[in-house]
């Protein structure tokens, strides 16, 4: 798909971070832009900025673990806007915890929106680009789905199995003219940590928390770079891209080395870091 003009497009978790910018990338090459968020302001906020960009825009507010609600939002968005040409699908949520730290609640907190709302997404919304033999599927997966690190169990297993989803797809369904990429991104300013549940052993207080906060928000990159590397895999049918340029070395390191990368992941972890990021064990 070259150009997204005249096309319309889904982003789930489009209130915010790289939906937001991906909702808008897409409006500004010219697509009409449906947007899903469990905030109703963050919906409210970006229609108006997708409106302003002269296409149609719409905003659902869903809950994309619930099967029960994905079905109603999907039979609505077939009522309302019929054919669906691009199908992006970033809703998730982050986590970061030892093992031990981590209960069960959390776990199907994590694949419920990570793993089942991208394959409830999929189940429901593709088959129909599917008869009209033309689409394009982007997944939001992660730099840990290529690469993990220690302390994200329940998100390291969302993201590898979005890349594997996604690679799978994107081999099974070019015989439908349908594309797909995985997006991978690395430390991205959104707020994915501000809302995700991050664990430190100290009482109350949460330092790995904060300190994680503050790295996303001055060292992240701006999330319209994503946006924009999102939309070119989109229209070349690149199968993953990484982004942005520090993804590469720990991908490359554990495609080359998989001993190295987990002697040294193990390394920074009984230091208190998995590798350069603060949640690891207290020293």
């Amino acid at each position: 798909m070259k150009t997204f003009r005249g096309k319309t497009a889904i982003v789930t978790g489009g209130g915010s971070g790289i939906g937001k910018e991906l909702a808008l990338a897409l409006a500004g090459d010219g697509a009409n832009v449906v947007i899903t968020d469990i905030v109703q302001e963050r919906i409210d906020e970006v229609k108006g900025l997708i409106e302003g960009k002269g296409v149609k825009a719409g905003g659902y507010k869903l809950d994309h673990a619930s099967l029960e609600e994905s079905k109603a939002f999907a039979e609505q968005f077939a009522k309302e806007w019929g054919d669906l040409h691009v199908l992006c699908c970033n809703a998730g949520v982050g986590h970061g915890a030892r093992l031990e730290e981590t209960t069960l609640e959390e776990w199907e907190w994590v694949l419920g929106v990570n793993l089942w709302g991208v394959v409830y997404m999929i189940q429901l919304l593709v088959p129909g680009m599917i008869e009209r033999q033309e689409g394009s599927v982007l997944i939001t997966a992660s730099g840990a789905g290529l690469a993990p690190m220690a302390g994200m169990a329940p998100y390291n297993l969302t993201k590898a199995a979005m890349v594997s989803l996604a690679e799978t797809l994107h081999m099974e369904l070019v015989n439908h003219n349908i594309g797909v990429t995985a997006l991978c991104p690395g430390v991205i300013n959104t707020n994915i940590v501000r809302d995700g549940r991050i664990h430190a052993s100290d009482g109350e207080e949460n330092p790995v928390h904060s300190r994680l906060v503050d790295l996303y928000a001055t060292k992240g990159t701006d999330p319209a770079v994503v946006a924009r590397d999102a939309l070119k895999a989109l229209k070349r049918d690149i199968p993953i891209m990484h982004t942005p340029g520090h993804v590469w070395p720990l991908y490359l390191l554990h495609r080359i080395s998989p001993s190295l990368y987990n002697w040294l992941g193990r390394y920074f972890w009984k230091r208190g870091r998995a590798f350069l990021l603060p949640v690891g064990p207290e020293k």
